[in-house]
């Protein structure tokens, strides 16, 4: 499988450090959940997989894009967030040997999350989250109550599992792909559609038997917007989007530090993705942006000319290196050389 992510954390407080493994995909079968991982160290580089013996949840959790470890829940030990596509951000506690989910209201947030950031945005003393998602800028611009969902099943009975993508309209699953798409994949849809208009009006239980589509596994998608989760404990989050310009792309790539020196930690973010079909489009428009704190955990858009960045491609990180007289930002892109700015010392 692609692995999305590893995170270490010593979770069972024996000295050394045990690690978070999270699936991303399964190559050739987009939608299927891969397998995670949560292996314990022994100190003697001997791992045990514990989510394959105890935690199912994390075992199949989905399609993994980002992980932290933090004290969300205020009680010393770092817990674990997980993030990914049709998910919602998740966590976990570890408890007499095995994870237990805390609940959260962030559970119904279904989105193509692409990155997680943990700081005290509010200088309240308790770990806030920063999550970034696919931005409301996409093609697919779903809501609760118009989620997009993914369907899997054998639609056609030929033994093989079917994906299909709808978006919600007019209260009906309306598949995304034009006709000739879906005919390539699922051809027996052409005698009974003949005509575009036919294919057109028709939401995926008219298209497909419906007992077929009682046994798909679907998967929702009904938040698209990058947002900050303020932390109020016991699991009860504020959730506030990004400003607007956060929205114009999606955001996979998250760093935390104190931009103007003023006690209160800022965000840089960048992203962008291209490999999406022609109908989907790409998304393109961010060149790195940064976010200034108000001081109570709201954000406002340092824009380009005050923040001197222009980083385009698909950014996929950021780190802060620390040099000698200087300190500067690294942008790692996909397909391209990474980038870095130093950081003016007026802003440290």
């Amino acid at each position: 499988m692609n692995i999305g992510v590893a995170v270490a954390n010593d979770f069972d407080h024996d000295g050394d450090l045990d690690l978070f493994v999270g699936g991303r995909s399964t190559p050739r079968d987009y939608g299927i959940a891969p397998s995670s991982y949560i292996y314990q160290n022994d100190g003697n580089g001997h791992f045990k997989d514990l989510a394959k013996i105890n935690s199912p949840d994390i075992a199949n959790i989905g399609m993994v894009t980002a992980a932290v470890w933090a004290d969300v829940a205020g009680n010393s030990d770092k817990e674990l967030v997980v993030v990914g596509e049709w998910m919602s951000p998740r966590v976990f506690s570890y408890n007499a040997g095995r994870f237990v989910e805390l609940k959260t209201n962030l559970e119904d947030m279904f989105g193509w999350w692409e990155s997680v950031a943990v700081t005290d945005v509010n200088g309240d003393g308790k770990p806030d989250l920063i999550l970034g998602n696919i931005g409301e800028n996409f093609y697919l611009r779903p809501t609760k109550e118009r989620p997009v969902k993914l369907w899997m099943a054998d639609v056609d009975g030929n033994g093989d599992i079917d994906k299909i993508l709808t978006s919600t309209v007019e209260g009906k699953d309306k598949p995304v792909f034009l006709k000739n798409d879906l005919q390539e994949q699922v051809p027996g849809i052409k005698k009974e559609n003949l005509k575009h208009q036919d294919y057109a009006k028709k939401s995926i239980q008219e298209l497909f038997n419906p007992e077929a589509l009682k046994q798909a596994v679907v998967k929702q998608f009904n938040y698209p917007s990058s947002c900050v989760a303020i932390n109020n404990g016991n699991g009860k989050f504020t959730v506030q989007k990004l400003p607007f310009r956060a929205q114009l792309s999606s955001v996979d790539a998250i760093h935390c530090m104190d931009v103007n020196n003023d006690g209160f930690m800022d965000l840089i973010t960048a992203g962008n993705r291209s490999g999406f079909l022609p109908q989907l489009e790409k998304l393109d428009a961010s060149y790195g942006d940064v976010f200034i704190n108000n001081k109570k955990g709201g954000f406002t858009w340092a824009g380009s000319k005050q923040s001197g960045l222009k980083v385009d491609g698909e950014v996929r990180d950021i780190v802060e290196v620390k040099g000698k007289d200087k300190d500067f930002l690294l942008f790692l892109r996909n397909n391209d050389f990474p980038k870095m700015y130093r950081i003016r010392s007026s802003a440290r």
